[in-house]
């Protein structure tokens, strides 16, 4: 699949979220882009993953990892997790912008690490994003 241009997203765009929930294969949901630029607190960590991309289209356990649409079925982005006040699966989408992946993925793969503001992103980290692509 084509990689498009996440810095191109606009709020209230039509997006796709695809990925395996639940064990489902090939399961596709629907929405919007809420918002852009969010900043994503990891839980359990003193982390946060900045820049990321807020949809209402469900991302539930098991599309993480899986390609994030837009309605020229390029990937805009990379289903990462979803945040839920009750813990259900309801709740808000977020993705990992295609543009910060092109420049993650490609040192991991040949470096074997990928070092940000002091971060350090491991491969394995990436395993997912790898094989949905």
């Amino acid at each position: 699949m084509p990689i498009g241009s996440s810095s191109e997203l606009q709020v209230g765009e039509q997006i796709s979220a695809i990925g395996n929930p639940f064990g489902l294969s090939g399961f596709m949901t629907s929405g919007i882009v809420s918002q852009l630029g969010r900043l994503l607190p990891v839980q359990g960590t003193f982390f946060s993953i900045p820049d990321v991309i807020q949809t209402d289209a469900a991302i539930n356990p098991g599309n993480s990892g899986g390609p994030l649409l837009n309605m020229n079925a390029e990937i805009v982005g990379i289903n990462t997790a979803i945040y839920s006040s009750d813990s259900s699966f309801s709740g808000v989408g977020f993705s990992v912008p295609s543009n910060v992946v092109l420049k993650i993925v490609p040192t991991s793969i040949t470096e074997g690490e990928f070092h940000h503001l002091g971060l350090e992103y491991q491969v394995s980290t990436f395993q997912l994003i790898l094989q949905s692509c």
